[in-house]
Parts: structure tokens; sequence; C-alpha cells
């Protein structure tokens, strides 16, 4: 039988010691017995946990409870094409072990075979998280809990009384498996003595999810390209963005974001639309005093990303926003601002200008019709003056916001609407309509700290689905302020509100490392799909424990209970 071993062959390792801070579910998805082993007459322990836990630095793991047992058995429940995660946790009470390797088996059901290349382990390792899941602004000082969250390729090789190990095991299925229950292990060795054997049993059903290029669900993790090019470079100087060594960097980091079904290019059209942010359009002035526009680093980033797999819709900011001014190139080539208010004659005439021109644009480039003009919570006087004016220019330009508080009129004119989570919209007849999670939300949220569950992100997916929604919106994918890549303390705010993902380094060889949310909101996805499917009215009830905000406090509980029923009607 063919195998795939694992062993010490990367340079870049965040990992540490281990504690769970939330309770795992039952081992067996299926819902039946799990075979315990008798932990008394190992040295090197070891069993499967729920996806759903997360581990915290600073205590001793001694497995799960007796109530749901140790079980080095994995039963569980997959579709052809999808993507499935469990985790795995080693411990020893009285002795240490090096030189630790992992040995992946294909899986095999009668003449059937699954290549032991579709199962992926990564080592969970910690990162600069918070003790708190608090609302914006609300550390004002902090101390630091590290938190198992970033996703490393480095396989762990030592194993302490005080550092247990965790491994996150993830299953692809490929899409023409035959159905059928494959069976398989992962065994682990130290110093090439096998020291514990975990055994998987899976369940391929007759049922196949689409293509990620396919999915219908909504994603729309806000990019953020140029924190990337600030944080990274080679012998002092940083990596100019839009060149070739920056999108040969940038590549791996949005095809990750590709893959987990996101719809939405992120586009600057103007400096300032979120904070500081810089401009893919770059203004100046002639001297008669014209305006000028040059979309060629617009052009070279929507380009690569729709090569990289994101190509839906192209979400342009801003007219309005963080701050109205617009700053530019005067005819002798300085940097001036020119500050403008929503409403006034020159707003229009300015604005009006780069329309025409950057429709016109759009259309040589075949992109108009994925082009939004976004808005990120504008309130309604602004919003209003805002909708005109483009609406004026061109009914057919397509308008976005995130938000809340805004007329049904102004809601008539949208495309794309995403209300705050917990706002009950006007209507929902827009387009596009999804929600969105903010600072503002102590949960559900894609915080990083020891009260929060990971679960809560594939919680969004579900609340789509109780709310009839398209999808879930958020507003940073990679917005790294942090010269250290595992520190997400940003600002005031709750450690990850400002990103999903992790960097290996600030070199231009930097590579990102996914994280236990990103994967468990694709998994969300996967279930959004899965239900719209199967079309099956038996999932009314468990779909509709997830209408309520409050669910998210129990995220772990009825993502689980919802995912259960799922796989058993898969089976059906």
């Amino acid at each position: 039988m063919k195998k795939l071993i694992i062993s010490s062959l990367f340079l870049f390792s965040l990992t540490c010691g281990l504690i769970a801070c939330t309770e795992g579910l039952p081992t067996d998805d299926w819902g039946e017995p799990t075979a315990p082993v008798t932990p008394e007459t190992l040295s090197l322990q070891g069993s499967f946990e729920s996806k759903f836990v997360r581990y915290v630095k600073g205590q001793k793991h001694e497995g799960q409870t007796v109530e749901t047992k140790i079980s080095t058995i994995w039963k569980d429940t997959l579709w052809r094409n999808d993507r499935t995660h469990k985790q795995i946790v080693l411990w020893s009470k009285d002795k240490k072990y090096a030189n630790l390797t992992y040995e992946i088996s294909d899986l095999t059901s009668g003449a059937n075979r699954i290549s032991a290349s579709n199962i992926r382990l990564r080592f969970p390792s910690y990162v600069m998280g918070d003790r708190k899941a608090l609302e914006c602004g609300s550390y004002e000082s902090r101390t630091t809990n590290l938190i198992a969250d970033a996703l490393s390729e480095t396989p762990v090789t030592t194993l302490t009384t005080s550092d247990p190990v965790k491994i996150w095991v993830t299953v692809n299925t490929p899409s023409d498996a035959t159905p059928g229950v494959y069976t398989g292990t992962i065994s682990v060795k130290s110093d090439n003595e096998l020291k514990q054997t975990f055994h998987l049993e899976l369940l391929v059903v007759n049922h196949q999810l689409p293509a990620v290029a396919d999915w219908t669900f909504h994603l729309d993790l806000w990019q953020f390209p140029f924190q990337l090019a600030a944080l990274c470079g080679d012998n002092g100087v940083n990596v100019t963005p839009f060149s070739e060594s920056y999108f040969e960097m940038m590549k791996p980091f949005y095809q990750l974001l590709a893959d987990a079904g996101q719809k939405v290019i992120t586009t600057y059209i103007k400096d300032g639309a979120f904070k500081n942010g810089q401009t893919m359009v770059k203004w100046s002035k002639t001297e008669s005093g014209g305006w000028e526009f040059d979309y060629s680093d617009f052009d070279a980033y929507v380009s690569k990303m729709m090569e990289w797999g994101i190509d839906k819709q192209i979400s342009c900011f801003s007219l309005a926003g963080w701050n109205t001014s617009i700053r530019y190139k005067d005819a002798s080539g300085a940097d001036q601002t020119l500050d403008l208010t929503i409403g006034s004659d020159e707003y229009a005439a300015v604005w009006n200008t780069f329309l025409t021109s950057f429709k016109a644009h759009l259309e040589e480039k075949g992109w108009f019709d994925e082009t939004v003009l976004y808005m990120d919570e504008i309130e309604e006087a602004g919003m209003k003056a805002v909708v005109t004016l483009i609406k004026a220019h061109d009914s057919n330009w397509k308008i976005g916001l995130s938000g809340r508080n805004v007329s049904s009129e102004v809601e008539r004119a949208l495309y794309d609407y995403s209300t705050i989570v917990g706002y009950d919209r006007q209507s929902a007849n827009t387009p596009v309509a999804t929600f969105y999670t903010s600072c503002s939300q102590q949960y559900p949220n894609n915080y990083v700290t020891a009260e929060t569950s990971p679960a809560e992100m594939s919680w969004m997916a579900w609340h789509a689905l109780a709310k009839d929604l398209n999808g879930y919106l958020r507003w940073a994918y990679d917005y790294w302020t942090q010269s250290d890549p595992i520190n997400i303390q940003d600002g005031s705010n709750a450690a990850g509100d400002f990103n999903m993902i992790y960097r290996t380094a600030n070199t231009l060889s930097a590579l990102p490392l996914s994280s236990i949310r990103l994967e468990l909101l694709r998994e969300g996805i996967q279930d959004y799909e899965k239900v719209k499917s199967l079309n099956n009215s038996q999932l009314n009830t468990a779909i509709g424990n997830f209408k309520e905000v409050s669910s998210g406090r129990e995220a772990a509980k009825w993502v689980g209970v919802a995912e259960k029923l799922l796989k058993e009607l898969s089976v059906e």
C-alpha cells in the first residue's frame, strides 16, 4: 500500500505547546459509538478531536472527557469534490519523543482507491491573540494569549510532556471518486518506531459538490494588496506594487482566497478610500486644468485576480467613504489634495468627469458589467446624494453598499447590499444580498481570542441560508499592520479583526498560511452549496436555528447539529 511520509523538510515553523480552550464535539460524526483506546497502557497518547476546538498555550492537554472518549477512529461522510477537516492531538504524561514522522496510507474501498496525496496534514501554530472578544476600540491595554490558528506546513517533530502536538487533517475527495466506505490510516512514529495509528473510515456518497468557480455563495472578503508590499522585500528594499516580483509574491495569497470561493476583486479608484490606502488609479491635472486618469495599475491588478480565479465582481472604492478628498498630481508633478463635499457642484463635476472616463475604459476592457461602485457604511443623506449622482450619469452603473439605516428609495437603487449581522433590511430583493460582521460584534465573528469558537466562521454560511441571503462580507482578508507575522493584535480592536490569514515572513519569498478560521468559513460555504443542491425540507428546522444572532454564541453546537443532519440526508 502506498504511503505518504511527512517529515521535517521545511524551514518555517510557528509551533508551540497547546491547551484546549473550548470543549470538543463527539468524535464520531455518524453518531455511532467510538472505539476508545486504553490510555494508561500508552506513553504517547493521541485522539481525534473536533475541528471546532482551538488551543491556547499554557496548560497540559489531558485528552477528551470520559463522556466523549479518546478515540483513534474517525468516521465521516463526504461528497465527491468535498473538503473535510478533523484534528488529532498527541500528548505524553511521562516521556519526551523526538524525530516524529507521520505516514498516511491510501484510502481503499474494495478495488477503489483514493491516493494518500489527497490527505493533508498541517500543524496549528500560535499567533498573538487576545483573551476576550471585545467590541471596537475596547483594547486600551492588553496581554497576549498565544492561540493556535495559523496552519503551518512545518511538521512538528518533538513531543514533550508540556508540549502536546496538534495536527489539522484535511481530506480532499476527488471529483471522480467511486461511492463507498474508504478506510486508511495515519501513523505516528518516533525514531522510526510506530507509536500510534489512527484509522479513517470515510463514506463517500453519491453526491458531488460543484467546482469552486461554480459555487453560488457570494463571498466578499476585502483585499488590501498594498499591505504586503509595504511589509515585504529583500535587502531592505520593499517590493514595488504591481511589478512583476509583486505579482509573483501575491499570487499564492490570492489563489488561496479564490479557493475559498471568493467572488469579488477589491479595487481602489482614489487615495484614502480606507484610512491611508493607496489608489490603483492615478489622478493628475493637465496645464489646462483638465483631469487625466492612469488605469495601468488597476488593469494589471484586475487582470491578475481574474487569472487567479476571482472574476465575478469588481468592487471600486469609493466615491464616498472614510474621506471624500482627492489626492492628485498637478501639472508640475507635485502632490496636491482637493477637498470635496458630497452633494456640492464641485463634487459632482469632478466625479462626473471621472465616471465618464472610467466607464469608457471599463467598456473597452469588457469589465463594465462586472463593476460595482461600492460605498462603506455611508448614512442616508450622503448615500442618497451619491446614488443620485451615479444614476444621473448612467442608470446602468451598479452600486454597492455595506451598511444600514438607508431608506427603501436608496435600497432599491442598489445592486449589492450588505447589512450588518442582526439587522433586518427593508427588503432583500437586491441582486446581491449579503450580511457582514464588523468590530462591533463580540460574536459571531472571526476574532482570535480564547473565548471565540472557530465554529463561528462556519455559522456565517448557515446564517445566510436562514436569512435567505446570498453570502457574507468582511472588511479584511489581509490588512496586516504589524511587522511580526504572528502578531495580529492590530489597533485597539480584538485580534483577528484585520486579517483572515497569515504570512510566513517579510520577504519576497513569503508564503501564505491559511487559518482554522478560513478553513471553517470555507467548509460552511460547502454546507451552503450542499443544502442548495439537496433542497430537502427536512433541513429547514436545523437551518432555522441560525436565524438569531444569539445562536452564534453556541456556534459549535448548532453547526454540529446541522452538519450531522446534512450528512445523514446525504446518505439517503
